[in-house]
């Protein structure tokens, strides 16, 4: 069963060996969205899928939404948001799992980037990834807030992947949130933020 990640990644990146310093920007066209407003996986990885390594998706009955602990990230820029996405797949991959362990990813000025593909479970909460689609929320919401862009991008595709797989609001969660769970994610800052995407945006 695939595990979740660590909360926090000393150096950057996780897994054997010596950390490996992030992937420097590289300046690219950026692609077009899906319908949904997504982001495809090409726009950002430079590597691919291990199939062998993961688990085929069960149809998804929970969302959980994740911050991704590390240090604070501001930039705006598409290629330093696709950088970071492609360390989260490098620390991942190094722990020997298939891929980015998330299946969506939402940066600071609220693009959604495509990350494991539906087609297979994610890794981002131990013991709980059968039928459950995980967000990140680009940052560390332990030390600094999210951006207006992002929380409204967070509850734009909520509402989309809630209604394309009859997911109730009961069923969104945080990582925290989760029975076992021994983590502060998503961070205080984002926590309060989903109470009330809960509580008023998803039932309304």
């Amino acid at each position: 069963v695939a595990k979740r990640p660590d909360p926090a990644w000393p150096d950057g990146a996780p897994g054997t060996g010596p950390a490996r310093p992030a992937p420097k920007p590289q300046p690219t066209a950026p692609a077009k969205p899906s319908v949904d407003g997504v982001l495809p996986r090409s726009a950002w990885a430079r590597g691919t899928p291990d199939a062998a390594a993961m688990n085929p998706m069960l149809p998804v009955e929970y969302i959980t939404v994740h911050h991704d602990g590390m240090t604070p990230f501001t930039a705006t820029d598409y290629a330093s948001s696709a950088a970071r996405i492609e360390l989260y797949r490098n620390g991942h991959r190094g722990r020997g799992w298939g891929d980015i362990g998330y299946h969506f990813v939402i940066d600071r000025e609220g693009r959604i980037w495509e990350g494991r593909s539906l087609k297979w479970q994610g890794a981002h909460v131990r013991n709980r990834n059968e039928g459950n689609l995980g967000i990140l929320v680009m940052g560390n919401f332990d030390e600094q807030a999210p951006s207006d862009r992002q929380l409204a991008a967070l509850e734009r595709h909520l509402r989309t992947c809630m209604a394309k797989y009859k997911v109730p609001v009961s069923r969104v969660r945080t990582h925290r949130e989760w029975d076992g769970a021994k983590t502060a994610c998503p961070g205080k800052n984002l926590q309060g933020k989903m109470a009330t995407i809960r509580s008023k945006s998803l039932r309304a």
